[in-house]
């Protein structure tokens, strides 16, 4: 009875121990999803192949001290044996099912999880060392592959590549500012109480439009005494100078009274002077009359010889 008593409590101690290891679930770690990002931590890359699920891939930072810790904490759940307890990875993320393996002993050769591991950028080498005996460098790749119906030469490595993608370029710079546009139009400057100065008129001071160039002064007026062509005289008015009476010419002593007296013709002055018509009257008087004088002395010097 005692040495049945002590082989019933060994199998108790067993199972209990088993089933710790082999269906405890571990408390999952700050792992991330996708690649790590630069060489401070190790990448682990799972792929379930037969088993259903793709390619997982996560990142496990920092240091690690084991693969098994790398696995760990990278995020994924694992199963050891009831026998060797974690020194051998029996399932990953319940894989393969409690059905089909059991996970009391070390995994048939014909359906377990191969062990790879490769730097970044290089290829995948198949683990000559158990999970509990390799330290993965920083910046390292772990890789575990399910191998159904394969023998150690031909199991298939991991689905995706060991290699870390590059870091995304920078954002570009913004561009620099426009210069100013030369050459367009200028505000005029404001006047002394702050308001602008209007423009002047577009039609001010161009070839060609009716509007008086600022400064220059307008056409002077036409005297209002001018004569028509064909037409009577009109009345001089203030800005013709019209003679006195007394102006007017008597015919000479000895002329014919026929001679038509000279009568004064308004003609068109310049703005600035006196009128032509009226000079050129004056003139005539002053020779009419000088002629006049001349004959008188001549009559008076021949008549005393009479």
């Amino acid at each position: 009875m005692t040495v049945r008593a002590a082989r019933a409590g060994l199998v108790v101690a067993l199972t209990a121990a088993g089933t710790m290891v082999g269906s405890g679930t571990p408390a999952r770690a700050a792992g991330s999803a996708g690649y790590c990002p630069d060489a401070s931590g190790v990448t682990v890359v799972v792929d379930f192949n037969e088993l259903g699920g793709g390619t997982v891939v996560r990142c496990a930072r920092g240091e690690q001290s084991t693969g098994l810790a790398a696995l760990k904490n990278a995020g994924f759940q694992m199963t050891g044996t009831l026998r060797w307890g974690e020194g051998f990875v029996c399932r990953i993320e319940g894989k393969p099912s409690t059905a089909s393996e059991k996970c009391v002993d070390t995994p048939p050769a014909s359906a377990y999880w191969s062990y790879w591991h490769a730097t970044s950028g290089g290829s995948w080498t198949y683990s000559d060392k158990g999970v509990l005996n390799r330290k993965p460098p920083a910046g390292s790749f772990e890789g575990w592959s399910f191998s159904l119906n394969r023998n150690a030469n031909d199991a298939p490595r991991p689905g995706a590549a060991p290699r870390r993608p590059a870091p995304p370029p920078p954002p570009p710079s913004p561009p620099p500012p426009a210069p100013p546009t030369r050459g367009g139009p200028v505000a005029p400057p404001p006047a002394g109480d702050g308001r602008p100065v209007a423009p002047p008129p577009a039609t001010a001071g161009r070839p060609g439009t009716a509007g008086p160039v600022p400064g220059s002064a307008g056409p002077a007026p036409l005297p209002t005494g001018t004569p028509t062509a064909g037409g009577p005289v009109p009345t001089p008015s203030a800005g013709v100078a019209t003679p006195p009476a007394s102006a007017a010419v008597s015919p000479p002593a000895g002329s014919s009274v026929d001679q038509p007296a000279v009568t004064e013709v308004a003609a068109p002055r310049d703005a600035r002077g006196i009128p032509l018509g009226t000079a050129a009257g004056v003139l005539l008087l002053v020779a009419l009359g000088a002629g006049g004088l001349l004959a008188a002395r001549r009559r008076r010097t021949v008549e005393p010889d009479d």
